[in-house]
């Protein structure tokens, strides 16, 4: 999300604790992201964090807005939750995020919404919001951090979405080397009794109809060959 991090816009909605949010403006310089605001932050002065190590910048350029204010210009607003609260509006999984966007956001801004540290969200503020971003978290301990919280869904929203690598796939048996399996096959099955009283034909058609159906690569179909040859040769002697 190179091009999203220039449109990412993390709110805190009154933060109680100057500390996270310094916290937080420390884990989103951390991932690359600069645009903070404070919305109706709990005294003592906010612009006081004291654990914004390496966060000046961010600190220096963060604002203190109403909720109207930090949502306006935003394409898509999100409101983060943890895990152990249930609402009446879609969820996206913190793993799920990058799927979500690449579906959801153009080229506008992305506004993430943190509630206070003692009662989250309201119901209100939710209303906002798009959809929420659930951070999985213990049912026994849901609550999180508030820097933590900003962490992890910064770190998410910069984690590389790697495609599979899918190895060149395996050329198939070519119709010949299937036949010779075919033979091979019908071979080892008179040998050992197998089938005895169907017409060879009959035979011949399933052996052909399941090798077709499973679609051997040339490798597998040398090493069945190999065996068989070795089981018929054996049968032989």
């Amino acid at each position: 999300m190179s091009d999203g991090m220039r449109t990412v816009r993390f709110v805190l909605v009154r933060p109680r604790d100057p500390n996270n949010i310094g916290a937080a403006a420390r884990a989103m310089a951390n991932f690359g992201f600069g645009e903070l605001v404070v919305v109706d932050p709990y005294p003592p002065t906010w612009r006081e964090a004291k654990s914004a190590v390496g966060a000046g910048a961010v600190m220096a350029a963060a604002r203190c807005l109403s909720l109207d204010e930090a949502l306006s210009g935003a394409e898509l607003v999100l409101g983060a939750c943890g895990g152990g609260r249930k609402f009446r509006r879609p969820v996206v999984e913190l793993p799920a995020l990058g799927d979500y966007l690449a579906a959801r956001l153009g080229a506008g801004r992305l506004v993430v919404l943190f509630g206070s540290e003692k009662t989250g969200l309201t119901g209100a503020q939710l209303g906002r919001c798009h959809a929420l971003l659930r951070i999985p978290t213990s049912p026994r301990t849901p609550s999180m951090n508030l820097g933590h919280a900003v962490a992890v869904a910064a770190y998410e929203l910069v984690r590389p979405r790697r495609a599979a690598v899918l190895e060149p796939p395996l050329p198939p048996a070519p119709t010949e080397q299937l036949e010779v399996l075919v033979a091979q096959f019908l071979r080892a099955f008179a040998a050992l009794g197998y089938g005895r009283g169907l017409p060879r034909p009959t035979m011949e058609r399933r052996v052909r109809e399941t090798l077709q159906r499973l679609g051997p690569r040339r490798k597998d179909a040398g090493l069945l060959l190999a065996l068989l040859r070795r089981v018929n040769a054996g049968k032989s002697g």
